[in-house]
């Protein structure tokens, strides 16, 4: 009998500035890795990409990994809220691509605030303009013809994965935590909401299929696609988060805080509530707290520095020593959901320069994720346990607040790009049709104790909170 030939998992993670490739065995070991960096626009509070680049990057991607290696399938993650409009008959984009971080429709989410009730009580989410409905309500809005190809099922609006699905297999597809970014998608029900897609303006015939997240989605040059997920949801998982009650933050242009609820459903009003995965006889479901602005508050901080994070050594992060700053520059997100937010530095004198500013920033960061954690408690969700991963975490005063103010221990992950660890385990459960992979425990690099007394850590909370009320005031 002729040995077993070694499968080998090829993942995609489309970000905000990147699109990232690598390979991984059966065992989580990651073979190979490159990155092609994708440029975004910003012209107020709209932010768009190129759709067309994005999924030229994934190609290029795709197409290095498999002159590499003898490939057995293919797994997918991106950015999950971003949004465009393609025709269904030949994929070819339509529009801009409208990414998540895009607030251009606030006036259009406030004039619909008396639905948002129902709206969370549908989706799970808060009725933001950082999610999806809105933008393609506008791209539609943009173009009769677009409107009217919507209506006859020509025209496909969606997230941005189910673009990249429909260049990769031929088929228009999307999966629930990636559906579950749009506020069309019902939660309970898992799929689309003919009341939601009415409110909206979207006709359900311009919404794509809807498929499990781990499963045989199609195939690109004859390799099985089995799996695709929202890059949050990956990152999860690559840090365990199939398991109930496992609490992981990603640090990349945002922060999201994730917490596994299981196959159970849990809402909050200051939280978010989606699906982290699902096969096609298993959901599981998550909470989900977000920092809109980690690395990009932390890249602006370090430019206004003239500093390499990489050889930054801070002369204090004694935060009674800083300034303050509330880190919202994209709007602030759990627990207050005000997108009209604005960035706010407070608390400088004649002696501050940029280093202090940095430091700063870096502490503020650790707060907002703290932010979310106290939100999980008030949801009856406590953490004692958080796993971190992503290029910040190499960043010792970042992860040492989290573990000193926070009074909770820090594991940090031993593989940085945990969303394409996750998304492997997950198309390996496609292809073999077993949720052992994605069972497995992830590996740890460091593990950070609290140091500072319970005590100094609640002075620390409460002169933040403060802080933020007053921040918050002036918006």
């Amino acid at each position: 009998m002729s040995p077993r030939r070694r499968q080998l998992i090829a993942t995609i993670d489309q970000g905000s500035t990147s699109t990232k490739g690598a390979v991984y065995d059966t065992a989580g070991r990651k073979l190979d890795e490159l990155s092609f960096p994708v440029h975004r626009q910003t012209d107020g509070t709209q932010v768009t990409h190129d759709p067309e680049q994005l999924a030229a990057s994934v190609f290029e991607t795709l197409e290095t990994l498999l002159l590499r290696h003898s490939i057995s399938a293919i797994g997918l993650t991106c950015q999950r809220s971003t949004c465009l409009l393609w025709e269904r008959k030949t994929s070819l984009s339509l529009t801009e691509a409208r990414s998540w971080q895009d607030r251009s429709q606030a006036h259009a989410a406030a004039r619909l605030s008396r639905h948002e009730r129902d709206i969370a009580r549908r989706t799970g989410l808060r009725l933001s303009p950082h999610y999806a409905a809105l933008k393609l309500a506008s791209l539609l809005r943009r173009d009769r013809g677009h409107k009217k190809g919507a209506l006859d099922g020509t025209v496909v609006a969606g997230t941005l994965d189910a673009f990249l699905m429909h260049r990769l297999t031929g088929r228009p597809a999307t999966e629930p935590s990636h559906a579950g970014r749009t506020l069309l998608f019902n939660l309970l029900t898992g799929r689309w909401d003919p009341k939601l897609s009415r409110l909206f303006g979207i006709p359900e015939t311009a919404l794509p299929e809807l498929r499990p997240s781990a499963g045989r989605w199609g195939s690109y040059r004859g390799i099985p696609v089995t799996g695709s997920i929202g890059d949050q949801q990956a990152a999860l998982l690559g840090h365990g988060g199939w398991r109930r009650g496992i609490a992981a933050t990603h640090f990349g242009t945002g922060a999201f805080v994730l917490t596994s609820t299981g196959s159970r459903v849990i809402t909050h009003s200051k939280l978010l509530s989606a699906a982290l995965a699902t096969t096609r006889r298993t959901r599981r479901y998550q909470l989900e707290g977000s920092v809109n602005s980690a690395g990009a508050a932390i890249d602006w901080a370090a430019r206004l520095a003239r500093r390499k994070l990489g050889k930054w050594h801070p002369k204090t992060m004694d935060p009674e020593e800083l300034p303050r700053v509330f880190p919202a520059f994209a709007g602030a997100a759990t627990p207050w959901w005000e997108p009209r937010a604005a960035a706010v530095v407070a608390g400088i004198h004649p002696e501050s320069g940029g280093d202090e500013i940095l430091a700063a920033t870096v502490h503020a960061v650790a707060m907002r994720v703290l932010d979310c954690i106290e939100t999980f408690a008030d949801a009856g969700v406590p953490t004692r346990k958080l796993r971190v991963s992503g290029k910040l975490t190499r960043l010792e005063p970042l992860v040492s607040a989290l573990a000193d103010v926070g009074q909770i221990e820090v594991r940090v992950s031993e593989e940085e790009e945990t969303g394409l660890l996750g998304v492997s385990r997950l198309a390996l459960a496609g292809l073999e049709g077993k949720m052992a992979p994605l069972t497995l425990e992830p590996g740890s690099s460091r593990l950070l104790e609290p140091t500072w007394p319970a005590e100094r850590a609640r002075r620390e909370r409460k002169r933040w909170r403060t802080f933020v009320a007053r921040a918050l005031a002036h918006t």
